[in-house]
């Protein structure tokens, strides 16, 4: 049996962590809005900023898992994973592979959009609990 505090302690560790995800993927966009239409010298900001919050979802899937939330919130957390993954890849191999760099803003939308997904998810079971 798992103690409650420490169940309730994961749970909103695992939304804190999709919000700041989500902010973050907002400022990475923003970031390289910047690189693009102001100042290319942006490109290395955009690059080592990924770095800081790329593991987050990692993360979150863990807090799923120790929190007892359900298998799709731990199945979107590792999703969200992936496509991390999945920027890594676009960005390094892009200059090989030239469409893959087509593919980089699209998941940036993905990763985004899943993770407020996840926020609405806990947000919703709030509302239906009480």
């Amino acid at each position: 049996m798992r103690d409650a505090n420490w169940v309730q302690f994961t749970r909103v560790s695992f939304f804190v962590l999709a919000f700041i995800f989500s902010v973050s993927v907002a400022l990475q966009v923003l970031i390289a809005g910047i690189a693009l239409f102001v100042n290319t010298g942006g490109w290395a900001a955009h690059a080592s900023f990924a770095r800081y919050f790329a593991f987050i979802p990692l993360i979150m899937a863990i807090m799923a898992w120790m929190g007892g939330l359900s298998r799709r919130m731990l199945r979107k957390s590792m999703g969200l994973f992936g496509m991390v993954i999945g920027m890594f890849l676009t960005a390094v191999l892009s200059s090989r592979i030239g469409f893959l760099s087509a593919l980089h803003p699209v998941i940036a939308l993905m990763l985004f959009w899943g993770s407020v997904d996840m926020i609405r998810s806990g947000i919703r079971s709030k509302i239906n609990a009480h």
